[in-house]
């Protein structure tokens, strides 16, 4: 009888877990995916902020609805931010999670004025992603390597990574995203693999790259952002924003990405892209367990991926 209920206790909160984790969805249609933000009330004021909770569900899907492009604009805009916000945040917390761990990090360094072999083994890792250099050795090494990582590894604000999706994609109607749930139209040169571009003027030694999933094409952008040389005054400005502890908000960062688009007003158009739609509600949000709670129906659950 007590192995019984110890097993019932163990099922319970392994349930409990399911209920409270993350959803990922694959191919759907937009009615099927409507249905689903009706299940979970994901529905907000202008149709994507989720106000007054500040709340967002976390529901991720793979590629938008097969259908997304013939959809009006005003449906296809709504849906198009509510399924780019929780991704965003997913990824943000991934890189807040980062950062934590780099500042004990950096606590031990300036401590013990030196690393052990688990810590430094993370340092040069961390700096290989966030393409950081230097032919420095020891102690000078490591304070380089942590004094830029410390700027290099922080939050991107999430309308931010909308709006520049929004304006890449025509919101979401571009045939890069259906064909390579291509967010941000990333380069590849002298290449086999990608997506041929078509009606462009431009050399064609290039393709634009194709993901596995809208999420690594956020994640992608997010960390080009964050290590590139052309967005090193995008990241300075952070900085300041962090002493300040002021809100890390999209649209103050528009005119920092300049080089990100050869659209004489795109710094323009981003800002008022984020601040038309009120993006910057979405940067003071975070993802909720409660809300995907509930499990679904039969005639939708079948829609769920194990990633």
């Amino acid at each position: 009888m007590r192995y019984i209920v110890i097993f019932l206790i163990f099922a319970c909160l392994s349930a409990a877990s399911v209920r409270a984790g993350e959803l990922n969805f694959g191919k759907m249609t937009t009615s099927q995916l409507e249905d689903i933000y009706k299940f979970y009330g994901y529905e907000g004021t202008r149709g994507y902020l989720m106000l007054p909770t500040y709340h967002y569900p976390k529901i991720y899907l793979q590629q938008f609805p097969v259908d997304f492009a013939q959809l009006d604009d005003e449906r296809r805009i709504a849906l198009f931010i509510k399924v780019l916000a929780p991704l965003g945040m997913k990824i943000n917390d991934e890189i807040l999670a980062e950062r934590e761990k780099l500042l004990s990090v950096i606590t031990a360094f300036r401590k013990n004025n030196e690393l052990d072999a688990e810590q430094t083994a993370y340092v040069e890792r961390l700096a290989k992603e966030y393409d950081v250099f230097t032919r420095l050795q020891g102690y000078q090494r490591y304070k380089h390597l942590l004094g830029e990582l410390f700027i290099k590894v922080d939050e991107v604000p999430v309308s931010l990574l909308i709006g520049v999706a929004a304006i890449e994609t025509d919101w979401g109607k571009n045939r890069l995203v259906a064909e390579g749930n291509s967010l941000y139209r990333q380069l590849i040169w002298h290449s086999d693999e990608g997506m041929t571009p078509q009606d462009e003027t431009e050399e064609s030694d290039y393709k634009i790259k194709s993901y596995s999933s809208l999420y690594a094409s956020m994640k992608e952008f997010a960390n080009k952002l964050n290590s590139h040389v052309n967005f090193y005054q995008m990241r300075d400005f952070r900085k300041r924003l962090r002493r300040q502890k002021s809100l890390i908000a999209g649209a103050w960062f528009a005119p920092k990405l300049l080089t990100n688009s050869p659209l004489k007003n795109y710094a323009g158009l981003l800002e008022y892209t984020v601040a038309f739609y009120e993006l910057v509600i979405i940067d003071k949000s975070i993802l909720g367990d409660e809300m995907t709670e509930k499990p679904l129906p039969d005639n939708l659950s079948n829609l769920l991926t194990k990633k």
